[in-house]
């Protein structure tokens, strides 16, 4: 019941499970606007939408419908008030949590006292939820499905802007503003890559990201798609990049699912919390040399500290260095 990232995350976990289960009624409850990630799983037999809009009402109504299943098993990847809601007083069904590691993540964030050792990747945590059941590693990664018209929707998409391959996609977008990159930093690298190789770019996110982006639409070779692509869609797009440069968002997460290379940028975030590339070829950068980082382990919408040295010290010709490695 989050976000784009937490769900391409779990996409292992859901194929170890049916593994590990061949025979059985394997469901999966998502929010409705991010049905997509999973609508062609072929791990699932069926998936419950919940919608945001009908609040408390809509998860009342999807307890019910829970309870009619009398399910062997609930593994709550999730922990958090609603799904512990929808969970808890079930008869004849077990439940197995996820461990949050609450005490690490304050320790870090407020202590700057970092116990993360080993650093546990989040699917790993996912698969340590259903130990119990034996449900095991499979050694893959991350995994996403789609039907052909998706294919040709984005191939179409890219012929029509006349989008040359190899071509560079471009997420400056974050569910928090402090996790983004600033956009005169994107454009600046830009810059410096089209100095060496004129390589188009594609700029991707949501709608309400678009105007954020407008900046790089000056630059020649630079097609901001945001706000105009569904997610398998900007799934089949990045696929066929050669590379992605991401700030710790979903659209990181989903360049791993595909297999494409990924320049990841974090800011206030750390890589202890596990949420790095999972199993995909990646470089991070990211300031190591501030007393105040991590601030928080999601984001936040401002810098605590008002200097956003966490992302304005990134600067572009560092961000290139590591590009060059990547490319």
């Amino acid at each position: 019941m989050s976000s784009i990232g937490d769900i391409l995350l779990s996409t292992a976990f859901i194929r170890q499970v049916r593994i590990q289960f061949p025979n059985a009624k394997i469901d999966f409850l998502i929010k409705k606007e991010f049905y997509d990630l999973v609508r062609y799983n072929p791990h699932l037999n069926n998936i419950y939408l919940l919608d945001k809009k009908e609040k408390f009402k809509g998860l009342k109504a999807l307890k019910k419908k829970i309870q009619a299943v009398h399910y062997n098993y609930i593994l709550d990847i999730h922990n958090n008030p609603r799904s512990r809601y929808l969970t808890v007083g079930l008869k004849d069904t077990k439940v197995f949590r996820i461990h949050k590691d609450i005490r690490k993540r304050i320790l870090l964030v407020k202590f700057k006292k970092n116990t993360y050792n080993p650093i546990k990747p989040i699917p790993i945590r996912y698969l340590e939820t259903g130990s119990a059941l034996q449900i095991a590693d499979d050694g893959h990664g991350l995994e996403i499905f789609w039907k052909d018209d998706v294919d040709k929707k984005a191939a179409s998409i890219l012929r029509k802007l006349k989008i040359k391959s190899p071509f560079i996609v471009l997420a400056p977008g974050a569910g928090f503003k402090n996790k983004r990159w600033p956009i005169g930093h994107f454009k600046g690298l830009v810059k410096l890559i089209q100095e060496k190789k004129k390589y188009d770019f594609v700029v991707v996110g949501s709608k309400s990201e678009r105007e954020d982006f407008k900046e790089l639409e000056e630059l020649p070779h630079v097609y901001n798609l945001a706000g105009e692509l569904t997610l398998l869609e900007s799934a089949a797009i990045i696929r066929r990049a050669k590379m992605v440069v991401s700030n710790d968002s979903g659209m990181m997460h989903m360049a791993a699912t595909v297999k494409t290379p990924v320049l990841a940028i974090f800011g206030p975030t750390v890589k202890e919390f596990g949420f790095t590339p999972y199993r995909s070829r990646f470089l991070l950068l990211e300031n190591n040399n501030l007393s105040c980082r991590p601030c928080s382990h999601i984001g936040r919408d401002s810098c605590p500290k008002g200097h956003f040295k966490c992302m304005v010290d990134l600067k572009p010709e560092m961000a290139l260095q590591l590009f060059n490695r990547l490319i």
